[in-house]
């Protein structure tokens, strides 16, 4: 069973940080930087988090951005050796997304390097995103999981992503019933576009999927850690932890040792 979602059951409240990595070959920024630089910078980010605590690691390639609809073999192949070592040194659970929102390549990702959860941005129905329309994605990876028989890397779905406009949805419960009863999505991630139209979207998931594992995938900080570890099971977390504020930036130890104080302190009182 992926650890994620045991933490989850758990009733731990688990925090993911984000380790962006830098542009990789084949994505549209790439330069010529080398896989060890790569490399080391993942691996600094990953201390960063580890050292201050913080429960699960996941990787995306952020530095990638614009983005295309599917990766190319040279993305997977140092993605695989990132999320690798990132796994082997520091232990805990590591999880994957690749901004394409390819399923396949996720799953394959995870598969070899021994990663725990792959986050896909849409996963149901279709989305208008700033780098085109994207499809939902919930076939290539429920295949996948099957025909590679890795049963225990978990599929965290995103319902209603901020960064892009639903296209002819039925609405953010109908989209939330076919990622989780149709489309077999072990949990989901949900963003609104504020931070108030985020509570709003767990309170309508959580009334129509009580025990399903939601996750908050934005807008979480230490001042608001406590409302929202009351209404959800976990947080994904990275702007806050930024010397930026923003995703693009380094991570301040302070900023993340106070994070992880604030989320200690809530925990123990559940």
């Amino acid at each position: 069973m992926s650890e994620l979602l045991s933490m989850i059951r758990a009733g731990s409240k688990p925090v993911i940080g984000m380790i962006q990595l830098d542009p990789l070959p084949g994505g549209s920024r790439y330069a010529s930087r080398g896989v060890e630089a790569i490399l080391k910078h993942a691996l600094d980010e990953a201390d960063t988090l580890a050292a201050n605590d913080v429960d699960v690691l996941m990787v995306q390639n952020l530095g990638d951005l614009p983005v295309s609809q599917t990766v190319v073999a040279s993305q997977v192949a140092w993605m695989t050796r990132v999320v690798a070592e990132v796994r082997a040194r520091f232990g805990r659970p590591v999880g994957i997304n690749l901004l394409e929102n390819d399923a396949e390549a996720m799953l394959a990702i995870a598969s070899a390097a021994g990663a725990d959860f792959v986050r896909i941005k849409v996963y149901v129905g279709a989305m208008l995103t700033p780098f085109g329309v994207e499809s939902g994605q919930a076939y290539a990876a429920i295949r996948a999981r099957n025909a590679w028989d890795v049963q225990n890397i978990a599929i965290f779905a995103d319902v209603h992503d901020r960064t892009g406009v639903p296209l002819a949805t039925g609405g953010l419960a109908e989209d939330l019933d076919h990622a989780i009863r149709l489309g077999g999505a072990d949990g989901v991630v949900l963003t609104g576009k504020t931070y108030g139209e985020t509570l709003e979207f767990v309170s309508v998931a959580r009334k129509l999927f009580a025990a399903a594992p939601i996750l908050v995938g934005g807008g979480v900080n230490a001042g608001n850690f406590a409302e929202v570890a009351r209404v959800a099971d976990g947080v994904i977390v990275s702007s806050a932890l930024k010397d930026s504020g923003a995703a693009f930036g380094r991570f301040v130890p302070e900023k993340v040792s106070a994070f992880m104080e604030e989320a200690r302190r809530v925990r123990a009182m559940s």
